[in-house]
């Protein structure tokens, strides 16, 4: 072995012996532990108006970025909601039309709780307040309470405002508190003046120390009327300090769970996101809103596939519900009687109005008139939108334009394109459609519809009286102009939206449909039942002036002949003259040389040239025609009703 490892340990009296430090007072480690809170709500104060401050900013940001997109999302959401219900309710009815029937007297009627039903108000209104965090929860507020606080002793509101006074701010107001208090000229004997000298003395060296503990204590025992003011012990001094301590320790728990709460609010999460994307290059903002535009994008697809979707299940309730009413249940004495209707009974479905001339105007839709009147400014969409529905029911089975979801669509952004460009899309306008109109279901006659309506029947009646405003009947008339068939004119070749008219009525009665750029007819053509459709329309476009009419007399009997405005105000008599032969001598063999014919205005003899003013016009023949207008006019109506009835010239 080496001798370094055998050699003799020095012995333990030898050894370097270390005093252990000095134990510091508890007087001493209050002051320290004070210093350290009051160093702590500063910096929790800083922290919290920063991070306040970034986050009033970024939510700023975040709603002139974001609230428009996300207020499109709400909107569609709750369209698809509604959509949704509709389909539920749709399929539900359905299914109650195809159970088998029952008889008459076994037949349960609905019960109240049985029918289909929209969602009540509270519960549409419910998913608004659903699934929202509390961005204050306070169920770790536990967490943060500090070991040295007293356990049943806390303070009140009064102090902790106190300690969370500035300490400069604070040991000025002790200052001249106890400056007015202790001044020798209170002093009612030298022996007073003498004790407050001193008094004020210490005071004025505890300030200027920043001594906020002694200041405090001294103002206490005054203000309790204390003569010995001016002895502070050490047990003072440290009951003092651990009750401020105990009041600093509550308000630096209250910051940390603000600022956690804060911290744990959507906002802070969005933020947090934010910040980390920037540090990555990205823009949160911009990424979000294109999610929110792709996200809206497939919402309106959502959208137009459940409305597709509706109006096959209204066609599905039409047959199911004219296979019900065809069929006749018999009664216990052999009579038949025809079976419940469920459509009707529905909430589902509305009635519709098939008369809406007869329908009287109630208050409620003289409010809606007052309504579109004052909207047809700012909001000329609505209108429009009221107005296709108004035209879509008042046609019985809707026209071209406005007999499905698509159709509806395109003719909406034709109106928009041509002068509404501020409007909403037509996917935007079903979510923000006014209170009077709604996506649902209305029976007319014996077929079930589905689409944009007026919420109830009797508003219909609310639309002629507004049509009598100008700018709403300029409205009225850019609606009828979009909701005909699509042609290729065949005369100016122009993809056109035909216009429909009467090309005569009075003895005949034919329709005609129009390019609405040259006039050109398209088609001509007689109907044999009630008009509906675009023909149904014809009173709405005489009164709009989309369509004028112009008399002719003969014998007494008045011919009636439908123009387009412009084709109107261009016509002269020798083109009136030239339709009358079109539309009546010719088709019907009618022998007569139209030189022979003339029309006569006010007494006077019109011209072939000159343009038709206003007024009655009557058609005048020749004595050289060798028959009389009468005669003519017998022959004529004899061989009209004989192509009605084939059998009349037996």
């Amino acid at each position: 072995m080496s001798s370094s490892s055998t050699a003799p340990l020095a012995p333990e009296s030898a050894l370097l012996r270390v005093a252990p430090p000095p134990e510091e007072s508890p007087l001493r480690r209050a002051e320290l532990r004070l210093k350290q809170l009051l160093a702590e709500i500063d910096a929790l104060d800083t922290e919290l108006d920063s991070l306040g401050l970034a986050l009033e900013r970024f939510a700023r940001a975040y709603e002139d970025a974001l609230a428009a997109p996300s207020e499109e999302v709400s909107r569609s959401e709750r369209l698809l909601r509604r959509l949704r219900n509709l389909q539920d309710a749709a399929s539900a009815l359905t299914r109650r039309l195809e159970q088998p029937v029952l008889p008459p007297s076994s037949e349960p009627s609905p019960r109240k709780s049985e029918r289909t039903s929209r969602p009540p108000v509270s519960e549409r209104r419910a998913h608004t307040a659903e699934d929202r965090e509390d961005p204050f929860d306070d169920e770790d507020a536990d967490d943060f309470a500090d070991d040295e606080s007293l356990e049943d002793d806390e303070p009140s509101e009064e102090e902790l405002l106190a300690e969370r006074e500035d300490e400069a701010v604070a040991l000025k107001r002790l200052h001249r508190r106890l400056a007015r208090l202790l001044h020798p000229d209170l002093a009612q004997s030298d022996e007073e003046r003498t004790r407050l000298d001193a008094l004020m003395a210490r005071v004025n060296v505890a300030y200027e120390a920043g001594d906020r503990t002694t200041l405090e204590l001294i103002a206490a025992k005054v203000g309790a009327g204390d003569t010995a003011a001016d002895s502070l012990t050490d047990d003072e001094r440290l009951a003092h300090l651990e009750r401020r301590i105990h009041i600093l320790s509550t308000a630096a728990n209250t910051l940390r769970q603000q600022r956690e709460n804060l911290r744990s609010t959507a906002t802070a999460r969005l933020y947090e996101e934010a910040r980390r994307r920037e540090a990555e290059g990205r823009d949160y903002l911009a990424e979000t809103r294109a999610e929110m535009e792709e996200e809206l994008h497939g919402l309106a697809q959502d959208a137009r596939a459940r409305m597709r979707q509706l109006e096959r299940a209204a066609r599905t309730l039409t047959s199911s519900r004219n296979k019900r009413m065809s069929t006749l249940a018999e009664s216990g004495k052999g009579r038949k009687l025809r079976a419940f209707d469920p459509v009707l009974e529905s909430p589902l479905v509305r009635q519709g109005v098939l008369r809406l001339e007869r329908q009287r105007a109630t208050p409620a839709a003289r409010e809606l008139a007052r309504r579109l009147e004052d909207t047809v400014s700012q909001e000329p969409w609505q209108v429009a939108l009221t107005l296709m529905a108004f035209f879509a029911e008042a046609a019985g089975r809707p026209p071209p334009g406005l007999d499905s979801s698509e159709a509806w669509a395109e003719r909406y952004e034709l109106l928009r394109e041509l002068d509404m460009p501020e409007a909403p899309s037509f996917d935007q306008a079903l979510t923000r459609l006014p209170r009077h109109l709604e996506l649902g279901m209305r029976v007319m006659k014996k077929e079930v519809r589905f689409g944009l309506q007026l919420r109830d029947a009797e508003l219909l009646a609310a639309v002629p009286l507004a049509l009598q405003r100008e700018d709403v009947a300029e409205r009225g008339r850019s609606v009828l102009a979009v909701i005909g068939p699509q042609e290729q004119c065949k005369r100016c070749g122009e993809e056109v939206l035909l216009q429909h008219l009467l090309r005569t009525r009075g003895l005949d009665e034919l329709n005609g449909m129009l390019c609405p750029l040259c006039a050109h007819v398209q088609k001509s053509y007689w109907l044999y039942s009630r008009s509906e459709g675009q023909e149904a329309l014809l009173p709405h476009a005489l009164r709009l002036r989309t369509v004028v009419e112009q008399g002719l007399r003969l014998a007494g009997t008045t011919v009636g002949f439908q123009f387009l405005p412009e084709e109107r105000e261009a016509l002269t008599a020798a083109q009136l003259l030239q339709r009358f032969v079109d539309l009546y001598l010719q088709p019907y063999g009618v022998e007569l040389n139209p030189a022979h014919l003339r029309l006569v205005q006010a007494g006077k003899t019109l011209e072939p040239e000159v343009l038709i003013g206003r007024g009655a016009i009557k058609l005048v023949l020749d004595p050289e025609a060798g028959t009389s207008e009468k005669e003519v006019l017998e022959l004529l109506r004899s061989r009209i009703e004989r192509r009605f009835r084939p059998d009349a010239a037996r």
